[in-house]
C-alpha cells in the first residue's frame, strides 16, 4: 500500500476516535453539587415582618410625629408601631448590606439570629407588662420601638447615647424605667430601703433578651464621678447566673459606702450598668 495511501487511513481512523471519544463524554451527565457546595446566592435574606403589619416586609413610612403628644391609647400605639417599622426597615437596610457580602454559613447565621430577635422581642415587652389593661398596648408598642432601637444600634456598628433613667421605689414591673441591651435584654432597678450604714439597697431588674443574659454583679455598682461603690451582693449569689430569653430575675445589692461620697451633697451620683467600665444606662433620675 502506498505511503500517501496509508497516512490518509490513519488520520481518518484518528479523527473517528476523536469524535466518538468526545461525543461519549458530552452524554455522560455531570455530578450533582454537593448542598455543602451551594453558592450563597442560594440562601435568600429573610427580611423583618411585622407581627403587627403583617403580609410583607417592614417598609419605611411618614414619619408619624411626636408620639407622646398624641391622645388617644389607638393614635399612641399607632404611632409607636409606625416608628418601630420605620426602625426595622433600616434594621433589613443594615443587615442586607452584611448579608450579600457574607458567604453561605454567614448568610444563615444573620437569618437565624433576626429571626430569634423578633420572635423573641414582644415575649420580652410582655413580661412586663400584662396588666390586662388597654395601657399594656402602648406599653408593649414603646417596648418594642426601643427593642428596635437598641437592635439597629447593634447591626450599624453605631454607639447608642448615653440613656440616663429615673429611680422609683415601685415593686410593679410596668412602672420601672428599663434600659434596653444591644442582645435585647431589658435592665431596670426598683429602690428598695435604706441600710443602717446609711446606703441603700437597690434591687436590679433583668428581663432576658433573644440570646439570655448572664449576669455579672461587676457591671451593677454606684458611681458619681470618680467615686464608686460596689456594693455587696445579697444572697443567692447571682454571679453568672444566666437569665433565659423572655424570663425575668432579680437580685439585690447593699450600696453600704455611698455616704462617703464626696459629692453626695450635689445629687450627682447615679446607679449604673457598665459593662467593661463603659457606662451605657444611669439611673440617677428621681
Amino acid at each position: 500500500m502506498p505511503r500517501t495511501v496509508f497516512a490518509v487511513l490513519a488520520t481518518a481512523m484518528l479523527a473517528t476516535a476523536a469524535t466518538c471519544t468526545a461525543t461519549a463524554q458530552a452524554s455522560t451527565p455531570a455530578a450533582p453539587a454537593s448542598t455543602a457546595d451551594a453558592p450563597a446566592a442560594a440562601v435568600a435574606f429573610v427580611p423583618i415582618t411585622e407581627p403587627f403589619d403583617p403580609g410583607h416586609p417592614a417598609r419605611a413610612q411618614r414619619n408619624p410625629g411626636n408620639c407622646a403628644k398624641k391622645q388617644t391609647t389607638i393614635g399612641l400605639e399607632f404611632c409607636y408601631d409606625a416608628e418601630t417599622e420605620n426602625t426595622d426597615a433600616r434594621i433589613d437596610t443594615a443587615q442586607l448590606a452584611r448579608f450579600t457580602r457574607s458567604g453561605t454559613a454567614q448568610r444563615k447565621a444573620i437569618n437565624a439570629q433576626d429571626r430569634a430577635w423578633l420572635a423573641t422581642r414582644i415575649p420580652v415587652c410582655k413580661a412586663s407588662y400584662h396588666s390586662g389593661g388597654t395601657i399594656d398596648e402602648v406599653n408593649i408598642a414603646t417596648c418594642q420601638l426601643a427593642e428596635s432601637t437598641a437592635r439597629l444600634y447593634s447591626v450599624t456598628g453605631k454607639a447608642a447615647p448615653r440613656a440616663v433613667l429615673a429611680q422609683t421605689d415601685s415593686t410593679s414591673l410596668s412602672q420601672l424605667s428599663y434600659f434596653t441591651t444591644a442582645g435585647g435584654s431589658r435592665i431596670a432597678t426598683i429602690d428598695t430601703q435604706g441600710d443602717q450604714s446609711g446606703g441603700e439597697v437597690l434591687a436590679w431588674v433583668i428581663i432576658g433578651g433573644y440570646q439570655g443574659f448572664t449576669v455579672n454583679t461587676a457591671q451593677f455598682f454606684y458611681k458619681d464621678g470618680s467615686f464608686t461603690d460596689a456594693g455587696i451582693v445579697a444572697p443567692p449569689k447571682p454571679q453568672w447566673h444566666h437569665v433565659k430569653p423572655g424570663a425575668v430575675y432579680q437580685f439585690s445589692i447593699d450600696y453600704s459606702t455611698i455616704e462617703r461620697d464626696p459629692h453626695a451633697a450635689k445629687g450627682t451620683g447615679g446607679y449604673v450598668y457598665a459593662p467593661g467600665g463603659d457606662v451605657l444606662a444611669d439611673w440617677s433620675g428621681r
